[in-house]
């Protein structure tokens, strides 16, 4: 016994100078003792497709239940353009064949860790995915198929796949909406009496916690089994459906407050006198056309749907808001057009001291202080200077005031002279200016606007009042209303 329990090494030369380690039989014979002999893979695989003669046609029992299992592993996109979402996943089939049990065969291991080159020489379910549009198993550096065979017959097989799968949009309430993708799984082959088909436990997992798109949040994962009928009979069908939300966070920042702020700038207009046609006009325009820029931006990402999203309410009517303040315009210029028409009675300026005849200092007054004698007065300016022989440079100054709408004098203009005797005959000659003949002068009656009637002119008409109404109010309302009824509509 004490010769079983040592253990004697030995070295034996080689041919090319090399130590091979040898035991002696005492030691083989003790292993012998202390364990029984088991078979490797090889053995076992060759008995199992060779030595029984394995049909891969033949199907393992009547029916055969397979169970199923997914795990997410990532969401990478969801497309709103072609409704679909692509994902990868890792789906796992197990079933029972019989035909590979080698427990009797006194294995090394119970499980058998197999290539998937093997898996074309046995029995499968051949599961497909039935409304995927595409399907593809990733290859990097080799095909990702997980194989293992247990020594009861129990086969458990594991692809990693790249899926591409339609999704059910309702987009009436976009931006405010949720999106459903599904996958549908089940046998393309056998029906319900050949394979059964059901959930694991565990069914569909995700790989991690919280899983986040741009625009979309991933809220809940339904699991479904549905008997479905065909032609040659009844097929089990394991559905997953992807319930999404979408995020209007970034519609909110980009379409909505960008409008309503553009629908503000064109209400600027109505603070504006009506004289400023041209700037109002500006501010219509351009608001208009910057809305209808923003919206074909927001709906170029979106399908051509023939129904009424909620975005195109909200970008309609604030393309209505700002098309009514350019009515509005127009029908403002329309009437103060029509009230300028309109003619005003005349006032008598009255009470004026008489002036000597020919006094220039007297006329040269009464032409500063009378705005409708100083126009006339230059409308008439040129040719008297003409005939009177003024040179051009001064007639230039002369007309260089006429055509200032606001009445300015340049710096310099008549000093030193140069316009006191030329503005005399001028006056003498223009028939605006009454002569006295050496007669005693009466009251000059004129059409000269009263300083009440400038200061409307300045403020607009009198109907400009009824057209300023509050449309801050009625903005600010019609958004809080909306904003309201669409967040209620996301619940």
């Amino acid at each position: 016994m004490t010769l079983k329990n040592e253990i004697i090494y030995n070295w034996t030369p080689e041919d090319r100078g090399r130590h091979r380690h040898m035991t002696r039989q005492s030691d083989v014979y003790f292993r012998s003792l202390q364990q029984e002999p088991c078979v490797n893979d090889s053995y076992i695989l060759n008995e199992i497709l060779v030595g029984r003669k394995y049909n891969r046609h033949k199907i393992p029992g009547s029916p055969v239940h397979v169970t199923v299992e997914v795990w997410i592993q990532e969401i990478t996109t969801i497309s709103d353009i072609t409704s679909d979402f692509q994902l990868d996943i890792y789906i796992s089939e197990t079933w029972q064949d019989p035909a590979l049990t080698y427990a009797e065969l006194m294995p090394c291991k119970y499980n058998l860790s197999l290539s998937s080159v093997l898996l074309e020489q046995l029995w499968t379910p051949n599961l497909c995915f039935i409304n995927s549009k595409t399907a593809d198993i990733h290859k990097s550096p080799f095909p990702n198929i997980f194989l293992m065979i247990y020594a009861n017959g129990t086969v458990w097989t594991n692809y990693r796949l790249k899926l591409q799968g339609p999704c059910l949009m309702d987009l009436t309430r976009f931006p405010f909406d949720n999106v459903t993708c599904a996958l549908t799984f089940e046998s393309f082959n056998y029906n319900t009496d050949e394979v059964q088909m059901s959930w694991s436990p565990l069914g569909v997992s995700k790989m991690r916690e919280k899983m986040e798109l741009a625009d979309y949040e991933l809220t809940s994962i339904e699991q479904l089994r549905v008997t479905a009928p065909y032609p040659a009979g009844y097929w089990h069908e394991l559905t997953m459906k992807f319930h999404f939300k979408r995020r209007a966070g970034w519609y909110i920042l980009q379409a909505y407050l960008p409008t309503y702020l553009t629908i503000c700038i064109s209400w600027i207009s109505f603070a504006l006198g009506t004289q400023a046609i041209p700037a109002r006009t500006m501010l219509g325009v351009n608001s208009l056309l910057a809305m209808t820029f923003q919206f074909g931006n927001i709906i170029r990402n979106l399908p051509r749907v023939s129904y009424v999203k909620a975005i195109d309410v909200w970008m309609l009517s604030c393309m209505t808001f700002v098309f009514c303040s350019l009515l509005e315009l127009a029908w403002v210029g329309y009437l103060s057009r029509e009230e300028e028409s309109t003619p005003t009675p005349p006032v008598i300026v009255a009470n004026e001291p008489p002036s000597p005849p020919n006094d220039p200092t007297t006329k040269a007054s009464h032409f500063e202080t009378s705005p409708l004698l100083r126009r006339q007065f230059f409308n008439h300016s040129k040719q008297t200077l003409l005939r009177v022989g003024v040179p051009p440079e001064e007639t230039a100054l002369v007309n260089l005031v006429r055509d200032n709408d606001y009445g300015y004098i340049p710096p310099g203009y008549g000093l030193n002279g140069t316009l006191k005797n030329p503005a005399v005959p001028v006056a003498e000659s223009c028939p605006c200016v009454k002569s006295n003949n050496h007669r005693p002068s009466i009251p000059v009656s004129s059409s000269v606007p009263s300083q009440d009637t400038l200061r409307r002119k300045r403020r607009g008409p009198s109907f400009m009042k009824y057209l300023r109404p509050k449309p801050d109010l009625v903005g600010i309302g019609y958004g809080t209303h909306q904003a309201l009824y669409e967040m209620h509509l996301s619940k």
